[in-house]
């Protein structure tokens, strides 16, 4: 495949080629593709772009897909982007921008890299494909798994909510609760590896070391906001930020376009993690190395899609941190959930604490002063609220029994929260 230049580990140094790259080589590193972007900006211009239909896979030059005929699709990207006039007035911010990530099919930016990484197992000659997550990665790859035709077998924690199993049964996934066997030691992530090993699934979970090809379809988040702002991207992005993949993922998609001079700079990105588990947060403060990351000691925070105590792809995003001079923040559980129910009422998303806690950091970072008012900014968000329904069901009024009678109704609404 031509397109595509190096293919290299981005902690032990192996190179590979197109016939040999697995999805991972068990060092522990996520094997990164660079991409020939002079060969390919022959037929990805901006003229181009604009003839082809919105979504994913209209950058399949820039994804590690050797066939058109593989990929497996329902619709993903081509999200949103739209203005947020109630929010910014409140915030008294000029230039707010929501990418809506809900609206994907399984729910979450999940499907950007997952699709891509089914879609290569499935050119690959895959049968099974696993993850360890109770979350979204696993609602997504169960989604694209069952499109494909493929198994999908999910590790989940011994205490993973019911609602959430229920989406991956629905889907046809078979689920497996693991039990916790040593402190500190995550048990779903250790059964994976084992499994991949012994059966030769193909690992599908949403981090770059485990499966490489998925880290390049988050690429497309970035690209489609360079296309939807015109070519001129915004001052700042800010991330929820668990295991790094989302923000380093995005960050090359719009380096990449810079290099093949569709976008004359790109934006300073802000990794956003909860107080309750801030891994990449602490490490870019104390400059730590960015393949030792020192892991968190927990990960209690309502936001429990950004509860990675080993941020697997945290020296991706420490790397454009310091290429893109950006920011990092931890917030509060509490700020989430006011972020939550404000875009709900104000904007009418609906989202998950996960989706919404980039917008906990932009209001900390504005009153800082560090990000100034009138500035362009851009926040995704990233999941669903119906991924968790306890939290808004908790933040909001209960719903009141009334008699048919308007008297009554009155009454209620004099005493409505």
């Amino acid at each position: 495949m031509t397109k595509i230049k190096t293919i290299k580990c981005a902690k032990c140094g192996k190179v590979y080629d197109e016939s040999t790259v697995p999805p991972n080589d068990g060092c522990g590193g996520r094997i990164d593709f660079e991409f020939d972007l002079e060969k390919i900006k022959e037929t990805i211009t901006k003229d181009s772009l604009e003839k082809r239909i919105p979504g994913l896979w209209k950058y399949f030059e820039l994804m590690p897909l050797k066939h058109r005929k593989n990929i497996v699709t329902l619709g993903e990207g081509g999200t949103p982007l739209v203005k947020s006039k109630r929010l910014g007035d409140v915030w008294k911010l000029k230039n707010l921008s929501i990418k809506i990530e809900t609206v994907n099919p399984s729910g979450s930016f999940k499907d950007r890299p997952i699709c891509v990484g089914v879609s290569r197992a499935l050119e690959d000659g895959a049968k099974t494909v696993s993850a360890a997550s109770s979350g979204n990665a696993a609602a997504s790859m169960s989604t694209f798994a069952a499109r494909a035709g493929l198994q999908a077998v999910v590790f989940v924690p011994e205490d993973a909510p019911k609602g959430k199993l229920i989406h991956l049964r629905t889907l046809g996934a078979k689920v497996f609760r693991v039990k916790k066997v040593k402190e500190g030691v995550d048990p779903t992530t250790t059964l994976l590896l084992a499994a991949v090993a012994e059966f030769g699934w193909t690992p599908s979970p949403s981090f770059g070391p485990f499966n490489c090809f998925q880290f390049e379809g988050t690429k497309s988040l970035g690209y489609e906001i360079a296309e939807q702002t015109q070519w001129n991207p915004p001052d700042w992005i800010l991330f929820p930020t668990g295991s790094g993949g989302l923000m380093a993922g995005t960050m090359k998609g719009f380096w990449e376009f810079k290099e093949m001079g569709l976008i004359d700079s790109i934006p300073r990105p802000v990794v956003v993690q909860p107080e309750g588990c801030a891994p990449i947060v602490r490490a870019f403060k104390e400059n730590q190395n960015p393949l030792e990351i020192t892991p968190w000691d927990s990960n209690e925070t309502v936001a429990g899609g950004l509860a990675d105590p080993f941020p697997w792809d945290g020296d991706a995003a420490l790397k454009y941190l310091k290429l893109a001079k950006g920011e990092v923040i931890a917030v509060p559980d509490d700020e989430i959930e006011k972020a939550l129910v404000l875009l709900g009422k104000l904007e009418g998303i609906f989202a998950e604490p996960s989706g919404v806690a980039a917008l906990a950091g932009l209001r900390a970072l504005v009153e800082q002063g560090t990000i100034d008012r009138s500035d362009r900014i851009v926040v995704p968000i990233t999941g669903s609220g119906f991924k968790d329904l306890a939290t808004p069901d908790r933040l909001t009024p209960q719903v009141q029994l009334i008699p048919p009678e308007t008297a009554a109704l009155k009454k209620a609404l004099e005493n409505y929260e």
